[in-house]
């Protein structure tokens, strides 16, 4: 065979990654192109239940509400993704994903680099592992509606559920040996962890098992000893479904979860954090309704419940390595967890938030004044997400104070109250800045403006959340980085992005559309992107 450089050949290997079966190919040309074939199909793996009957239950249900002619009832919705599925030759044969545990070896293991633990019975072929790494974790393009669907899990406590959980559990390519937890994965050179915190009932609680002496303790050890052994690489964590963070009578916490990552992570440049997860669909229910109110805890199929990290007197934070992180990730928590986590971000000296880059912020009390979060990292901000929730709304935020902000985005979630306030969120990019002296007008560039929805927010039809009253409004925010003129003491956006499509943005933002400017974005993770890959 022809020799190749090195080079030419990753780089021809490269322009694969996201496709399985030519990377398959691929590494069957010569030995020199395996190792690097195998990089891209063994990046990242998902584990998570499977669970034929309910595929089949739920694909039976898409079909059902995907031939009503009118939604009435939101649980009726049929999203984007599920469309996508039901027109793929999947639908014809739903079958559960394929575990890749199994066939790992240890001449594959250190290619390994993303692991993902889920609680969701995930349909249709296993997606291309180098694609979810690169797409949700590290920025990068590519399929955005790939041919599969999750069915989300409910945390009800029923009797059929427990029963149906525990099989899904059993169906995991786990190691279930007696006193065995998630610790016990063989990987040691992981980047990228994400957990649910419900993953922690896939092993059984210390009554059963022969672990720690506090049963309490359970969950902690698995995570902190599956951190440590990577703690080398790791350096983005993202923990969901997590049930800590709860204020006492004191307004504290003796959550440890950010203790035990400084202490076990000590390379950690990237943390997401996720409270409960609600219902995907917001519940509505009259006064008179007899339902039971929506579970907020995660169990063991026992129907006990999975506790959150508590503090261990035994290490206090002065003994921690500081943590500096880059990107910081904030939602699903109520107002007082996020203030108390704000809290021990600051003051904790646990994690340092000096060279923070990326950041994004759910929902805080009512007049919470945001500027003084900001204030702490204004001058190293690039990347800002805000949750539109009842504080951002009526939060008085000044952009031109961020002088190297380029991204900024906005989930909205209430239909109407979303856009009303929006106006003056927006409109304060267009707000005069001067020098703190008032001699100089501040010229500052925003590349791109992204406006996502929340689920709350797609349950009607996308026409009707882009108001025209906002045509004119994003119209001048929208500006070529060459024609701004050295006069103007306006903030700019280079590009406008939506989550929907481009001919829903031409009828109904057809000024700002016109300008070229405004595009679709049918993916709201680019501000993960580290900036040692941009």
């Amino acid at each position: 065979m022809l020799y190749l450089p090195p080079e030419l050949v990753d780089r021809i290997i490269d322009e694969f990654y996201d496709s399985f079966g030519d990377l398959k190919n691929l590494s069957l040309v010569a030995r020199s192109w395996l190792h690097r074939a195998r990089c891209h199909l063994f990046r990242s793996l998902t584990l998570n239940p499977q669970d034929l009957q309910a595929i089949r239950d739920h694909y039976t249900d898409l079909k059902r509400r995907d031939s009503l002619d009118f939604i009435l009832d939101p649980d009726d919705y049929v999203s984007l993704q599920d469309k996508k599925f039901l027109c793929s030759p999947l639908a014809e044969n739903p079958q559960p994903t394929q575990s890749f545990l199994s066939s790992i070896t240890n001449m594959i293991l250190p290619h390994v680099r993303g692991l993902q633990l889920l609680s969701w019975v995930q349909v249709g072929d296993q997606l291309v592992p180098a694609k979810v790494y690169h797409r949700e974790w590290l920025g990068y393009g590519g399929d955005a509606y790939a041919s599969h669907c999750r069915l989300r899990r409910s945390l009800s406590s029923n009797e059929d559920f427990l029963e149906r959980q525990k099989a899904q559990w059993d169906s995991i390519d786990l190691p279930w040996e007696r006193g065995t937890g998630l610790h016990a994965l063989p990987f040691r050179n992981l980047r990228l962890i994400y957990i649910q915190w419900s993953v922690f009932s896939w092993t059984l609680p210390f009554e059963r098992t022969a672990g720690p002496a506090n049963p309490a303790d359970w969950p902690g050890i698995q995570l902190a000893l599956l951190l440590k052994s990577n703690g080398s690489t790791l350096d983005h964590v993202h923990v969901t479904e997590y049930p800590g963070f709860q204020p006492d009578e004191n307004g504290s916490t003796r959550d440890a979860l950010l203790n035990l990552l400084a202490q076990n992570a000590p390379n950690l440049r990237s943390l997401c954090l996720g409270g409960l997860r609600k219902a995907y669909y917001p519940q509505f229910r009259s006064l008179e309704s007899e339902d039971p109110p929506l579970p907020d805890r995660v169990l063991y199929p026992s129907g006990e419940e999975v506790p959150h990290i508590i503090l261990d007197h035994n290490c206090p934070p002065d003994n921690l390595a500081t943590i500096y992180l880059e990107r910081l990730f904030l939602q699903g928590f109520e107002a007082e967890s996020t203030i108390l986590i704000q809290e021990a971000m600051l003051n904790g000296g646990v994690f340092s938030l000096k060279n923070l880059s990326h950041l994004l912020l759910s929902v805080m009390p009512m007049g919470y004044d945001y500027m003084f979060m900001f204030s702490k990292v204004q001058g190293t901000l690039t990347h800002l997400t805000l949750d539109l929730k009842d504080s951002t709304l009526y939060a008085s935020l000044r952009f031109h104070f961020f002088p190297r902000l380029a991204y900024l985005q906005f989930i909205v979630h209430a239909i109407y109250r979303s856009w009303v306030n929006l106006h003056d969120i927006v409109g304060a990019l267009s707000d005069n800045a001067y020098h703190l002296d008032g001699s100089l007008p501040v010229i500052q560039l925003v590349k791109r403006l992204h406006i996502s929805y929340g689920s709350s927010a797609r349950l009607i039809n996308h026409g009707y959340l882009l108001a025209a009253s906002a045509d004119g409004l994003l119209e001048s925010l929208v500006c070529i980085p060459s024609e701004i003129p050295e006069s103007m003491g306006r903030s700019q956006v280079e590009e406008i992005t939506f989550d929907v499509s481009e001919s829903m943005l031409a009828d109904t933002l057809p000024l700002t559309y016109s300008t070229g400017r405004l595009k679709e974005a049918q993916t709201d993770y680019w501000w993960y992107r580290p900036p040692y890959l941009q």
